[in-house]
């Protein structure tokens, strides 16, 4: 059943995906924007062109809406960093989901904001983190691989995966907040410094300058 609302003076006609695509766009902006705790519904609403009762059909309460955006796009970037998983080289594998992750922030800045703001306020419920953490053991899983194959070294992946992520998330952050992405030269520079603080053998002949 198509829904109707009115867009300033004209009546749209939109299907329920179109219109969910509709509200999480206008949800994610309003969250990088204003914040988690500024947010409603209303003025999700207000974003997107449409009246409450349309996003009532579509998400019990703000809470709602909020957490199944957020799976959403967790669940998109999972997959585009899962996609280097057939790849058998340890090091060509885990530079994919570097470039795969800044291709996602570079495209969609305000939903890794959103993203961001979403896991400081910790608001999913248990079943829905339980879903994020079975995507963290499946990374994880993929840096196991390596350490089984001796490429990567013989630490514990939780540390492996903080020395891996935690660069990448920081220039995430400053390429969004300045508006100005990393180069791929920039960012194939860091990630030559960072595989070798978990390479098994790292090869110094290779340091970038």
């Amino acid at each position: 059943m198509n829904i109707h609302y009115s867009n300033g003076s004209d009546l749209e006609r939109l299907s329920p995906d179109a219109t969910q695509a509709k509200i999480r766009t206008a949800l994610v902006e309003e969250v990088a924007k204003q914040g988690i705790g500024a947010t409603s519904v209303g003025a999700v609403a207000k974003r997107a062109g449409m009246s409450a009762g349309t996003i009532y059909l579509h998400f019990e309460n703000k809470e709602d809406m909020l957490r199944k955006v957020f799976l959403q796009i967790k669940a998109e970037i999972h997959t585009l960093m899962m996609s280097s998983a057939g790849d058998p080289d340890a090091k060509s594998m885990i530079r994919k989901m570097w470039f795969d992750l800044f291709g996602f922030v570079a495209a969609h800045p305000m939903d890794f904001m959103f993203v961001e703001y979403a896991s400081a306020a910790q608001i999913l419920s248990n079943e829905q983190a339980r879903k994020v953490a079975d995507m963290q053991l499946e990374i994880a899983a993929l840096i196991q691989r390596g350490k089984d194959e001796g490429a990567i070294v013989d630490m514990p992946v939780s540390t492996i995966t903080t020395l891996l992520i935690a660069p990448a998330m920081q220039l995430a952050r400053l390429g969004v907040s300045a508006s100005e992405h990393p180069s791929e030269e920039t960012l194939g520079q860091v990630f030559e410094r960072v595989w070798l603080s978990v390479a098994a053998k790292p090869s110094l002949g290779s340091l970038p300058d």
